[in-house]
């Protein structure tokens, strides 16, 4: 053997022996949030996926790590339970909202493995809009915006009579998952009182069985702040802006998140230091609240609030990572992410979390009937290296690889998102627009103002009038 040979083949056994070394990592799902963990994660793991479809960063990323994948039913607790046996998984991580919802992490949990994330009923603080209000109401009232909750025509008629004598325009909200799709707006999407009784009553005969929340439309700038949580202790991330609506201008309807900034600090430029202390007092009540009913929760509770004349008022929770929100966090995290998912885990969680000084801009492009389904699958290209060379980072979500940078859309959902850090918000979108302007090809579509000069200063101007 020569001595070329001999290294190669040394080579090859350190390799094995430090892929064997390594925890196994299990990751569920297969979006573009899911994409940014296995980025995350694939250097220091194992790494392992149920995905519902070959997501070409996923697969990339499990082949580099040594670990494994398979295509399945993410949503289904005994199809993740099983690969995670099959595989010997010391640490699976679900974050996927559907997937909370079915239960994954308990039937995870009372298979004896290590699983990060809540349990169906800690994560229903998500899944039920209406309990999450009323648990608000409980351990937050001054924070809780008015509402009232429907369950038939007459307690709708009723509840809308109240809005209108207060003059309060109305958010309709349904009870359950909806991906960001499923909430409408007043004036927005429904122009008035007798649209929100005509959307709510539709809510209400669809044959699901649930209630309709409404509630008062806040009149500020909305914002995310994700806890990172072992269940007991809290870290917070830098504040995120996100665009829900699919287009320029915020015009059109709403969608699961077309993009997202964060600025250089932990704050962003609207807000100040007690906005900060009023969102981490909301998420600590309401952690110390399941911890008290014995509702086991580590992972992150994802905060949607407004910043309004009145000071912060409550608009929702997620119990996972927000998409796109998860991919601007995930992108100045310095803390190593296995680490971040093991102190979850241990119950180590603390404010020495370490985040980049760094601004981040996510953009999504989508199929042109984004947030409806598409009919037909898009071919499109990216040239992946030249992106790279930018500074930019693809995010693979919902389309499958079909050759050498050339990719197919799936029918639904988000496709591909592109995202970078600088030293100003403005300059990270500059990035990531010239990336997509330069480097893809194909008819995606995308909004161009995620982040731009105009856009921050209609959000200064908005900031002036509250």
């Amino acid at each position: 053997m020569s001595i070329s040979q001999a290294s190669n083949v040394l080579i090859e056994w350190l390799d094995t022996f430090v892929t064997a070394e390594k925890k196994r990592f299990l990751i569920v799902g297969s979006g573009g949030r899911e994409a940014a963990f296995a980025l995350g994660l694939f250097r220091d793991v194992q790494l392992y996926a149920v995905i519902g479809h070959e997501n070409p960063l996923i697969v990339d990323c499990v082949a580099k790590s040594g670990g494994s994948y398979v295509v399945g039913d993410v949503n289904d607790p005994q199809t993740v339970l099983n690969f995670a046996q099959e595989h010997l998984i010391d640490l699976a991580f679900v974050n996927a909202d559907q997937s909370l919802a079915n239960g994954v992490v308990d039937a995870l949990l009372a298979g004896g493995f290590k699983a990060v994330g809540g349990i169906k009923d800690a994560a229903r603080i998500e899944w039920d809009k209406i309990y999450s209000i009323r648990l608000m109401d409980k351990v937050c009232p001054e924070f809780t915006p008015f509402y009232r909750i429907v369950s038939d025509s007459a307690g709708l008629s009723s509840a809308l009579s109240e809005f209108e004598s207060r003059g309060l325009d109305v958010v309709v909200k349904p009870q359950g998952l909806t991906g960001g799709k499923g909430v409408k707006v007043m004036p927005e999407h429904l122009a008035s009182y007798s649209d929100c009784s005509d959307y709510a009553s539709s809510l209400l005969e669809n044959g699901l069985g649930e209630d309709v929340l409404l509630v008062e439309r806040l009149d500020g700038i909305e914002f995310t702040i994700m806890g990172i949580t072992d269940g007991l202790h809290l870290a917070v991330s830098p504040a995120s802006y996100d665009y829900p609506y699919r287009l320029e201008g915020d015009r059109g309807p709403g969608t699961g998140g077309m993009g997202c900034f964060t600025d250089c600090k932990n704050k962003l430029p609207f807000m100040t230091d007690h906005d900060l202390d009023a969102c981490r007092t909301i998420m600590q009540r309401v952690i110390d609240d399941m911890r008290s009913r014995g509702l086991r929760f580590s992972g992150v509770l994802n905060g949607g609030f407004f910043k309004t004349r009145d000071g912060i008022k409550f608009m929702e929770f997620n119990s996972r990572f927000g998409d796109p929100e998860g991919l601007n966090i995930l992108s100045v995290l310095e803390t190593p992410f296995s680490e971040l998912l093991m102190r979850m885990w241990d119950k180590t969680i603390s404010d020495d979390i370490v985040f980049a000084k760094k601004a981040s801009v996510i953009i999504y492009l989508v199929a042109a009937e984004y947030p409806d389904a598409s009919p037909n699958r898009v071919d499109f290209e990216i040239d992946e290296e030249a992106v790279k060379d930018l500074g930019v980072t693809i995010y693979f979500a919902s389309c499958v690889r079909t050759g050498s940078c050339r990719y197919e859309t799936l029918k639904k959902s988000r496709v591909v998102a592109m995202g970078a850090i600088s030293d100003t918000i403005e300059d990270a979108s500059l990035l990531v627009r010239e990336a997509i302007r330069r480097h893809v090809r194909g008819a995606l579509e995308y909004r161009r103002d995620i982040g731009s000069i105009e856009s921050l200063k209609e959000l200064e101007r908005r900031v002036s009038s509250l």
